[in-house]
């Protein structure tokens, strides 16, 4: 073979153009995944974007960059003749193609400025035709959403004590990232891991719970303000079974205040100060969805955000709440007795979003009674005190 021919052969393999004499440095990108790559891989005292120069090497080549935005776009797209269906009598493709001119100024133009992408587009090639990369199966955060809805109509209607769990070939249903509702709660584990949610508390920080009341009966003490002793432990909560102890509070009073239950002229708020580090999964500071171009679980994060919101989600205290809740009381049981951290330890509580507190934060404690400070506590092994009560106001709505 020629060395022309083969030249050509590499060009129409590269996807992109060769340039020698082109660069472009970190400042002229907005996006970290893209940013970081080329600080990793600077090379070229000028850029030929912004036309900034130095002594030291500031800028990454344009074949370099090229390379990289290539191979992540490969990731999300393919030539659309590798595997999507044709058939000339409707036009063309049967599923939904992009040029490159598209994929650059349509799916992605939140990289950089406009000049950026203009020359990046200019290094490109535009001969191909591109399809979602594996157009006929779930991606992974699709499929544990898809999970998600199995589990949680499996919960709630179908089997709540008991799951049958069997092998099986992941390809046998089409969907390699299929997640059976036997499956779900270790997928959760594992994608809470990825995104690093386990979060610790440390000892100081404080807590504030709210309980309505009549005129008259106002609450004061350890007992009537913390968490319930298991004998009255009788109503269905978002993270709690009737029966199953949990404390329900929030990181500021307003939120907890308003978070209250019920409709009572009057409220007792008391305020808790944790006397030892817990950790908790914290679903309130889960991450922005990445960029393609950035080095993070996309995938976990994509669905996290929407398992956020069902747990978030503003319930009617009506007779559907217990059917409503099931789903979040599972997984809140899991993740008290079964999750564990990378370390290997156990975690105390969940923290979530306010559906009524703009960036207030709530939090669902695994704490039992006489784990407040100066609680009578008559069990054989009891369990050291986790939280003191510094102090108790009354508070009325505003009208």
């Amino acid at each position: 073979m020629g060395l022309v021919k083969r030249m050509w052969m590499e060009e129409q393999e590269r996807l992109y153009h060769k340039s020698d004499d082109n660069a472009v440095c970190p400042e002229c990108f907005d996006d970290p995944g893209i940013k970081s790559f080329i600080e990793d891989n600077l090379e070229c005292e000028t850029c030929s974007v912004c036309g900034r120069t130095s002594e030291e090497p500031i800028a990454a080549t344009a074949d370099r960059v090229s390379e990289f935005f290539l191979e992540k776009v490969g990731q999300h797209w393919e030539d659309a003749n590798d595997s999507a269906p044709y058939c000339s009598a409707e036009g063309g493709f049967l599923v939904t193609t992009w040029s490159m001119y598209e994929i650059v100024f349509d799916e992605l133009p939140d990289i950089g400025p406009f000049e950026t992408l203009e020359w990046l587009y200019n290094h490109l090639r535009d001969d191909v035709v591109w399809c979602e990369r594996d157009w006929q199966i779930l991606k992974p955060g699709q499929a544990l959403a898809a999970g998600w809805g199995k589990f949680s109509e499996a919960v709630k209607h179908v089997t709540r004590f008991l799951f049958f769990t069997s092998k099986r070939d992941p390809y046998e249903s089409g969907e390699p990232f299929e997640v059976r509702p036997d499956e779900m709660l270790d997928a959760l584990g594992r994608a809470i891991r990825k995104c690093r949610l386990v979060r610790r508390i440390p000892a100081g920080t404080h807590l504030f719970r709210v309980r309505g009341h009549k005129r008259g009966k106002r609450y004061s003490t350890p007992e009537q303000l913390g968490p319930p002793p298991r004998r009255d432990a009788v109503s269905a909560g978002r993270m709690n079974a009737p029966g199953i102890v949990v404390m329900y509070g929030a990181l500021d009073e307003d939120t907890a205040f308003t978070e209250a239950t019920g409709e009572f002229r009057f409220y007792s708020v008391a305020e808790f100060e944790l006397l030892e580090d817990i950790l908790v999964v914290d679903l309130s500071r889960i991450p922005q969805v990445p960029s393609i171009f950035e080095d993070k679980p996309r995938e976990s994060i994509i669905f996290l955000r929407d398992f956020k919101g069902d747990v978030s989600r503003p319930i009617r205290p009506d007779q559907k709440i217990h059917v409503e809740y099931t789903p979040t009381q599972v997984v809140s049981e899991f993740l008290r007795h079964r999750f564990r951290t990378s370390s290997g330890k156990s975690v105390s509580g969940v923290f979530y979003e306010s559906s009524k507190v703009k960036h207030g934060t709530n939090a669902a404690l695994f704490f039992e009674s006489e784990q407040v400070e100066g609680v009578l506590n008559d069990r054989i092994n009891p369990k050291k005190p986790a939280l003191r009560m510094l102090s108790v106001k009354e508070r009325r709505p505003v009208p």
